[in-house]
C-alpha cells in the first residue's frame, strides 16, 4: 500500500494544477495525504479485522470521520458521515485508488479480485467501479507473483554482456537496444487485464497525453494509469509517467504507485520523504499490517545484501524512544544504492541490524520493544573487534547509532557525532557515515 500512498502525496499537489512533463520535483514541501491514502489505509486495516462487508464499511467510516479534510468526493463524504450504511453506484475512481492492500493481502489472484470487489462494493457498486478495483488489484497480484523477467531471457543476457567495455555513444545504444526487449512479466499482467477487464491498454503515453483531461471515473482513469506503469523503468518513473497525464493526478499516481510498488523495490530515499507526510494514526496501521507479516515494495529484507555476523560483540546501555511512526519507517530499512552510502539497514522479528555495506560487517544490532507510550531501545549490541571496527567508545558507539537512525533512516536534522571542524574530522566522517553528513 506504500506504492499508493506515495503517488498519492507526489501527486496531491498536481491534481488542481496539471503538468504534461515528467519533469518536476518528486516531493514538494506543499505536498500532502489525500482521501487516497486515508482509504487505503481504511482498506488494510478492514482486511486485518477480517475482509467481510461491515468491516469495510466501519473502517472507511471511521477514518473518513478521522480525517473529514481529505477531499472526498461529495457522494462518500455524505456517506462517511451518515448512518447509511448501502451503497451509492458509485463508479467513481475511488474504488481503484485505495484497493492496493486487497493485492497485498491475498493469497491468490481470485482471492485478490474478491477482496478487491467486496471493499469497492460497499459504496462503488457500480459494474465499472467494481471492475477498476479488481483489475487494479489483479495486476498488483500479478505483479508480485508472476516469475518470469525480461533478465532472464537469452537475448537480454547477450547485450548486457555487449555492455561490458562500451562507453559513451556506443553504451547508450546497446542500453536502448535493451531497453526495447519486450518484458514477459508485464506481458502476461497487460493481456490479463486487457482479456478478462476489456481496458485497451495497447495506448501509449504520448498518444495519451496531450488530449487527456481531469477524469473522476474508474474508466478513464485505471486503464491510464496501468499503461503509466507497463511503460516505466522503475518506482519513480512510473509515478512520473503517471502525473505528466495530467488528470486526476493524485488517484492516477495513486493506482500506478500501487502497481509498481509491487514491481518494483521503492528506494529508501522516497521511503522516508513519505513517511514524513504521515501521521502515528495511519503508521500504526501499517505497523498492524507488518505485525500480521504482510510486507510492502519498501521492505528491505537481510537477504537484499550480504551480511556478516558479529565477532566480538559488546553490550552498551542505552535510551531510545520511537514513535509509531517513525518506528514504521525504522521497519523498511535502508538499502545503500551508490558507492557513497555506506550503510545497510534491515529490521526482523523485533531486532533492527546495521552492517556496513561494503564489508557487509555487522556493526550494530538493537531490539525494540513496545513501551507504555512509545517503541524503546534500553541496550545496543556493537561490534568490538579492532580489526572490523576501530571505535573503543561506548559514549560514541551511541551518539553514532542515533545518528544512524535520525539521519540515516529517518532523514531527521541529527547532530553529526564526529567533529567535523577539521580535515580529518571530515575525512573521519565521510569514511564513517558517507552520504549521511552532506
Amino acid at each position: 500500500m506504500l506504492g499508493a500512498i506515495i503517488g498519492d502525496i507526489v501527486g496531491s499537489v498536481y491534481e488542481w494544477n496539471n503538468i504534461k512533463t515528467k519533469e518536476f520535483p518528486l516531493f514538494s514541501d506543499k505536498g500532502f495525504f489525500t482521501d487516497d491514502t486515508v482509504m487505503t489505509i481504511a482498506v488494510a486495516e478492514a482486511l486485518l479485522n477480517g475482509g467481510t462487508d461491515d468491516d469495510f464499511i466501519d473502517s472507511m467510516k471511521k477514518f473518513g470521520k478521522l480525517y473529514p479534510k481529505s477531499g472526498y468526493g461529495g457522494h462518500f463524504r455524505k456517506w462517511v458521515h451518515s448512518d447509511d450504511r448501502e451503497p451509492y453506484n458509485s463508479w467513481g475512481n475511488g474504488s481503484a485508488m485505495r484497493v492496493s492492500p486487497c493485492g497485498w493481502f491475498a493469497g491468490s489472484l481470485e482471492e485478490a479480485e474478491a477482496f478487491a470487489e467486496r471493499s469497492a462494493a460497499v459504496t462503488h457498486n457500480h459494474p465499472e467501479g467494481v471492475k477498476g478495483a479488481k483489475a487494479t488489484a489483479a495486476a498488483i497480484y500479478l505483479a508480485l507473483t508472476l516469475t518470469d523477467r525480461r533478465e532472464d531471457l537469452a537475448e537480454y543476457q547477450e547485450l548486457t554482456a555487449r555492455m561490458e567495455g562500451l562507453k559513451n555513444e556506443q553504451l547508450m545504444a546497446v542500453m536502448k537496444e535493451r531497453s526495447r526487449i519486450p518484458d514477459p512479466k508485464k506481458a502476461k499482467i497487460k493481456g490479463y487485464i486487457e482479456e478478462k477487464y476489456g481496458y485497451d491498454l495497447s495506448r501509449t503515453l504520448d498518444g495519451i497525453r496531450p488530449g487527456y483531461k481531469f477524469n473522476e471515473s474508474c474508466q478513464e482513469t485505471v486503464p491510464e494509469a496501468i499503461i503509466a506503469f507497463l511503460e516505466s523503468t522503475d518506482f519513480e518513473d512510473a509515478i512520473r509517467n503517471a502525473i505528466s497525464l495530467g488528470g486526476d493526478s493524485d488517484t492516477l499516481a495513486a493506482i500506478t504507485g500501487s502497481i509498481a510498488e509491487a514491481y518494483y523495490q521503492i528506494p529508501s530515499d522516497i521511503t522516508t520523504r513519505a513517511f514524513h507526510k504521515l501521521d502515528d494514526t495511519l503508521s500504526s496501521v501499517i505497523n498492524a499490517w507488518l505485525d500480521r507479516g504482510k510486507h510492502d515494495g519498501a521492505i528491505i529484507r537481510k537477504e537484499d545484501w550480504r551480511t556478516k555476523e558479529f565477532s566480538q560483540p559488546r553490550n552498551i546501555k542505552a535510551n531510545f524512544r520511537i514513535s509509531e511512526n517513525n518506528y514504521a519507517r525504522i521497519r523498511h530499512g535502508l538499502r545503500p544504492e551508490a558507492m557513497e552510502d555506506k550503510w545497510f539497514a534491515y529490521y526482523d522479528n523485533g531486532r533492527l541490524y546495521l552492517h556496513r555495506s561494503w564489508t557487509g560487517a555487522k556493526i550494530y544490532e538493537a531490539e525494540i520493544y513496545r513501551g507504555d507510550q512509545y517503541y524503546e531501545i534500553s541496550e545496543i549490541t556493537v561490534e568490538r573487534d579492532a580489526e572490523i571496527y576501530k571505535c573503543t567508545s561506548d559514549d560514541e558507539d551511541v551518539r553514532s547509532f542515533n545518528f544512524l537512525i535520525g539521519r540515516g533512516l529517518l532523514g531527521l536534522n541529527v547532530d553529526i557525532p564526529v567533529d567535523t571542524g577539521s580535515d580529518d574530522g571530515v575525512l573521519r566522517g565521510w569514511s564513517s557515515f558517507g552520504n549521511m553528513i552532506m
